[in-house]
Parts: structure tokens; sequence; C-alpha cells
């Protein structure tokens, strides 16, 4: 699905937006917009990571000036699950963007999309652009030095 927030085209890969979803990438949104600090919370199993992910991204994409995303969590099987979940995120985008979908807007009406032009003259790159790069660190004792 594909959708507008507050003037934000995000890319979400799923079919259906739940309303505590959409309430968490609201307030997500709203601290990035503030440069501030945001501190959410939701039980387990309602697609935190699906939401966040497809904000920040999003956030990224539309504005690729405002750096990094550190995503840190604390077993392996948790970093494995995060990158499973980004490269279903940015493939959707790339999906999208190379379909020229539509969004739908507050209004409730659908709007034709193009993707942005982004960098310097217009060109992908940093954040924003199929340039992303995810990268895991784990520590060493999580390593098999045998």
């Amino acid at each position: 699905m594909r959708f507008e927030l507050d003037g934000l085209d995000v890319f979400f890969p799923f079919p259906r937006l739940y309303r505590e979803q959409y309430l968490y990438m609201k307030s997500l949104k709203q601290a990035l917009d503030s440069n501030g600090h945001c501190l959410l919370e939701m039980p387990t199993g309602t697609g935190k990571t699906a939401c966040l992910l497809s904000l920040i991204t999003s956030y990224q994409y539309a504005h690729p000036e405002r750096g990094k995303l550190v995503y840190c969590t604390r077993t392996v099987p948790e970093m494995d699950s995060v990158m499973a979940e980004l490269v279903e995120v940015l493939g959707f985008r790339e999906k999208c963007l190379a379909e020229g979908s539509t969004t739908a807007s507050g209004d409730g009406k659908k709007r034709k999309l193009k993707a942005p032009k982004m960098g310097e003259n217009g060109n992908p790159g940093g954040a924003g652009g199929s340039n992303v790069l995810g990268l895991c660190l784990s520590s060493r004792r999580n390593m098999c030095v045998h």
C-alpha cells in the first residue's frame, strides 16, 4: 500500500494498514519533522518493524539530507528479521516507483505519483536512492571462531 501521511509519500509493503500502525507512523513523523526524540510502544506482533522501516525509509527518500537510520537489536535473530523486513520495504518502494503507482491522500482521492528527483542534479543516491546500504554488526561473542 502506498499512501500519503501529512504530505509524505509512504511505502508500506502490506495491503492493509491498521489504525494503530497509522498512529505510530504519524507520531514518528512528527518527531522527525521537529528534530526531536520519540519513544513509542506497541504490543508484540503489531508490525512495529514494518511501520518504522516504512516510515523512516520513506522519510529519507523525501529528505535525503536527513541522514542515516541506526537500528539496534538485542539478538542476532532479531537483526536477521529486521534486515529481511528492510529488503521487503525497499523492494516494495522500488516496485511502486517503477510502476508509477497511485497513492491515497487524506481526502480519499487517489493521485498518480512519479518518483521525485533525488540528490544533486536529480541523481538517485544516498538514503533516498537505490543505493541503500543495510549493514549488520554483531559482537565477537556471536561469531564462530573455530
